[in-house]
């Protein structure tokens, strides 16, 4: 497996090119490739939608699979009223990427794990794949999840998926049904991508809950964002400033270490940019399981997830890793 830019190895046979050609602007010659729908980003086509940065345009569905075009016009198979999902009741403490510091997992009792399908972006390592199969068959509304939040022994919601962006809307007025009836803490795991004027509503009701809002930050430097995802890191840096300005208390992020790829450099330039706003926002390291395009990669080797770590931690208090268990199985 040989770098097609610079000939060094590559890892992976996904994809085409090393680590450092993945920083290049010469990377971005490679992203229709892996992810083949990226012209739909801002798109033209008969149905347009305006939900999260990739602002799809299309004649056949949004990247999401959420919004088709049906007989010629735009059918949304979701609503604030609707949802496409799947529950379950997780007990506390759970396996949370906050769990190492969010007052949920003192609680005793469970979380109600919100699991969206669709999603905005398209990471090749994807650890919830599943996704993708979107199904009318999953459809729920408003009042059947509210009831699911009703017995005592729900103590928080976490909302993830796939990830919620492309139904914001509907999350956002569960969770809001659910306040005016008992107070429950509200948490997101997300890729951060989704309309600002979104993500402030569901941050608020974080900070209104005691919950969280878990950015999902998956490289630094662009062009590799663009290869490992097949969107831009733009708009979810914006939205993690937006949401720093309002609520400051409910942030907190991740990275996923792709063996090789999300590197000390990316851990660097993600940690930086955190510390820029505030050196107490909790940051975990996680390590990478091999999964879905990426199957065939190993397990982060321990060299770099010390690396990561010592880096993270020049800028940054809160530093954790996660997925420990893994270790075992890596490389030195």
């Amino acid at each position: 497996m040989k770098c097609e830019l610079c000939g060094n190895e590559t890892y992976t046979d996904t994809i085409p090119i090393c680590p450092n050609c993945s920083r290049t602007e010469k990377a971005l010659e490679f992203v229709a490739r892996l992810h083949p729908d990226v012209g739909k980003i801002k798109g033209e086509g008969i149905a347009k939608c305006r939900l999260c940065s990739n602002e799809c345009g299309f004649d056949d569905q949004g990247l999401c699979g959420l919004r088709i075009v049906h007989n010629g016009k735009l059918r949304s198979l979701v609503s604030s009223d609707k949802a496409i999902l799947s529950c379950y009741e997780d007990s506390l403490p759970t396996n949370c990427c906050n769990a190492w510091f969010c007052e949920g997992s003192k609680l005793r009792g469970v979380n109600l794990a919100v699991f969206y399908y669709g999603c905005n972006f398209d990471c090749l390592y994807c650890q919830n794949w599943s996704h993708k199969f979107v199904s009318e068959k999953n459809l729920v509304t408003v009042e059947e999840m509210v009831k699911k939040a009703m017995p005592k022994r729900v103590k928080c919601i976490c909302h993830f998926g796939g990830s919620p962006e492309p139904q914001l809307p509907f999350a956002i007025k569960f969770s809001k049904e659910v306040l005016k009836r008992r107070n429950v803490m509200i948490c997101w795991e997300w890729n951060g991508a989704g309309r600002t004027s979104l993500a402030l509503k569901a941050a608020k009701l974080s900070q209104k809950s005691n919950g969280t809002v878990k950015f999902d930050l998956k490289a630094w430097n662009p062009n590799l964002h663009r290869i490992l995802t097949g969107r831009s890191n733009e708009q979810t840096l914006r939205n993690f400033e937006r949401i720093f300005d309002k609520y400051p208390e409910v942030l907190s992020a991740t990275t996923l270490l792709v063996p090789y790829y999300v590197d000390e450099e990316e851990v660097e330039g993600i940690a930086r940019f955190i510390a820029s706003l505030s050196d107490e926002i909790p940051y975990s390291l996680l390590i990478f399981h091999p999964d879905f395009r990426l199957s065939d990669m190993p397990i982060t080797p321990k060299s770099q997830v010390k690396r990561c770590y010592e880096v993270a931690k020049r800028y940054l208090k809160k530093v954790h890793i996660g997925n420990m268990h893994l270790l075992k199985w890596a490389l030195d």
